[in-house]
């Protein structure tokens, strides 16, 4: 199409009106047709590669700053380029979220699951539902995996996906929604219906400064929503951001409690460990019913109620939200099991913040006769503060604490662990006892293995699905089942 038919705000193209096929961010991805807009980048500044992306035939660049070795006519200067590149995205790819009904689900922990069990209650309502999360992309029952490492996609890239599910038949989608994402325009132009919120404890502060900076960039998603006249879903249960979102909330609204608060809309009670997964009784304005997840983890619990409340706003009947959720099996890398026959169990779980290790020692505590063993670190250039308080929460929960590698991308992974292993030995944790610092990951996992007991649990912790670990010259091949599998052949064949 035209430039002139795109109706988008950002003024005309120095050249004069222009075809128009597609926007890219990468020069790479550059050709006849397709718009380059330059991403100041924290790594790489896209206006570097200006002249790249023209010599391949993209007939504009959309620039921060002019490029003085790239005529002036070919380049159109804007105040941010990444508002603009969401702008061109949702208009070549002719506003999607127009078309069928949008939820975006944000919080620190529990965005993955809450987006997943959302997505399978409303493909069993509605015939297909999709939905973006960081572990995969799905489209109804078809199931890709995400292998980008990003939870919220780059602006073009979510609404490609949203115009795939518009022509594949969904009448919904669901969309983690993280603080970067909203912070840096990805999620701009989206017409959301709802927005669901988990949780808002402690996370990203290396990227927003401080919790009221991390806050205010969940809660634009809120406005987003309720902009729209779309609907909200709060957690009861959560201290730090409920009543503050409450108060912000404009139009419709329900309110969950996975402990059964009596001034919540959604109560779960009587919830039961059921054979790998989770039973419970949920009570709603629609009714009551019985509910069984396949996915293990009380947590679950109020994840499943936040997807209940969305599906319920969306006029959607309970007994087929909940049909779709038992349907659900578990997610990879989230409380995955890791099975060979060996007499002691041996869990992959994607928790890396200090409320969701917490969640999870808590949970496994109860169900193991044994001892608790962890293995977990901390990504490098992120959330500093959080890697004490790591510590110190294994020390407390687990009786044996394995402290490795993350992602330590550019710092010094010796470093980060001496940063978590201070909060264990501030919490009474002793180093050569009840607590180990074992730098590579694969030698790490498999040293918890080697120790662990009949009746123990092993919890290793914070790469759950992820394929890689990113060091300081890029990501690395990482599998963390395939490492667990490993490790297990080997002791069990002594």
């Amino acid at each position: 199409m035209l430039w002139t038919d795109l109706g988008v705000g950002l003024g005309p193209p120095p050249g004069g009106n222009l075809e128009v096929v597609d926007v890219a961010y990468d020069s790479r991805s550059a050709a006849p047709g397709v718009v380059f807009v330059a991403i100041p980048g924290v790594h790489q500044d896209g206006h570097l590669f200006v002249s790249q992306a023209l010599a391949r035939g993209a007939p504009l660049a959309v620039v921060e700053r002019l490029v003085d070795e790239c005529p002036r006519e070919r380049q159109l200067l804007v105040p941010d380029s990444r508002a603009a590149l969401a702008e061109l995205a949702a208009a070549v790819n002719r506003h999607p979220s127009r078309e069928i009904a949008v939820v975006g689900v944000t919080g620190t922990d529990g965005k993955t699951s809450t987006t997943t069990l959302l997505q399978a209650a409303l493909t069993a309502s509605l015939g297909c539902a999709g939905s973006l999360t960081t572990v995969d992309f799905r489209l109804g029952r078809q199931v890709e995996p995400n292998l980008s490492r990003q939870t919220t996609l780059e602006a073009p890239e979510i609404q490609r996906h949203l115009r795939r599910m518009v022509a594949g038949g969904c009448q919904a989608a669901v969309v983690e929604s993280t603080s970067h994402g909203l912070v840096l325009h990805r999620l701009d132009h989206i017409q959301f219906q709802g927005a669901v919120f988990t949780n808002i404890t402690h996370e990203h502060l290396d990227f927003h400064g401080t919790w009221e900076n991390y806050f205010a960039a969940k809660a634009t998603l809120l406005d987003k929503a309720t902009a729209a006249g779309g609907f909200v879903v709060l957690n009861h249960d959560d201290p730090l951001a409920f009543e503050r979102l409450r108060g912000r909330t404009k139009g419709r609204i329900l309110t969950y409690s996975a402990r059964g608060s009596a001034g919540a809309d959604l109560r779960a009670t009587a919830a039961i460990p059921d054979g790998g997964g989770i039973a419970f009784t949920v009570n709603t304005p629609a009714g009551s019913a019985p509910v069984r997840l396949q996915m293990a983890g009380r947590w679950n619990v109020g994840n499943a109620l936040a997807a209940l409340g969305a599906g319920l706003l969306l006029d959607q009947p309970l007994d087929r939200l909940v049909d779709g959720l038992g349907n659900l099996p578990s997610i990879p890398g989230r409380m995955e099991a890791v099975d060979l026959g060996q007499p002691f169990s041996v869990i992959v779980d994607y928790c890396h913040t200090p409320a969701a290790l917490s969640l999870a020692l808590y949970e496994l505590r109860a169900a193991t006769p044994g001892r608790l063993v962890v293995v977990f670190g901390s990504a490098g250039e992120r959330d500093r503060a959080k890697r004490a308080e790591m510590g110190r929460i294994a020390a407390q929960l687990a009786d044996q604490a394995v402290v490795t590698t993350e992602d330590p991308r550019g710092e010094d992974e010796e470093a980060i662990i001496d940063e978590i292993c201070r909060g264990a030995r501030e919490a009474g944790a002793v180093e050569g006892e009840n607590l180990r610092r074992v730098t590579d990951r694969a030698q790490a996992v498999a040293s918890a293995i080697t120790m662990a007991q009949p009746g123990d649990t092993v919890l290793l912790a914070g790469k759950g699905h992820e394929r890689s670990i990113i060091g300081p010259h890029g990501p690395m091949p990482w599998d963390e089942r395939a490492v667990a599998e490993r490790a297990l052949r080997e002791r069990l064949s002594q």
